[in-house]
């Protein structure tokens, strides 16, 4: 694939798979707690406030899903692995390698300098839900990476 195509379907995929772990997310937070709404949590970190948090949090994470859709399909391209399995089990591995990051950083970083008394304390739980959120995210990247090459 030439980079073109990597970019918009790469960013096309990434948007689609930020959705699904926000779904993800959201059907935790409803039947958890409220503290695990990622969206939220994220919008009023740079907000200060929770009026306003879900859409600036939503437009963050939708932007970080493109680019790391694009990302996942660079790497994905480079490998020579969009076929099935191979690019479903890459995307596992990159949104696990993603989320391990992000919950280290989740828990021990900005739990402590949010601004919401409420989300400053990060469980190991919400830690290992946002894992799961991130595999989630990869496994679709890599799902519709292997959909789309098989297309072409």
């Amino acid at each position: 694939m030439t980079i073109l195509p990597i970019l918009v379907l790469g960013a096309l995929c990434g948007l689609i798979g930020a959705f699904a772990m926000n779904l993800f997310m959201r059907q935790v937070s409803t039947a958890y707690s409220k503290r695990v709404d990622m969206i939220r949590a994220l919008g009023s970190f740079f907000t200060g406030k929770l009026e306003n948090s879900a859409s600036i949090g939503t437009a963050i994470h939708s932007l970080a899903g493109i680019f790391f859709g694009i990302i996942y399909f660079y790497i994905m391209n480079l490998m020579g692995a969009f076929q099935f399995p191979h690019a479903i089990f890459l995307g596992i591995g990159f949104g696990f390698f993603h989320g391990l990051i992000t919950s280290y950083g989740l828990m021990f970083y900005a739990s402590e300098r949010h601004p919401i008394e409420a989300y400053k304390k990060a469980t190991l739980e919400e830690g290992m839900l946002h894992l799961i959120g991130h595999i989630i995210f990869g496994a679709v990247v890599g799902f519709l990476g292997a959909m789309v090459s098989f297309m072409l």
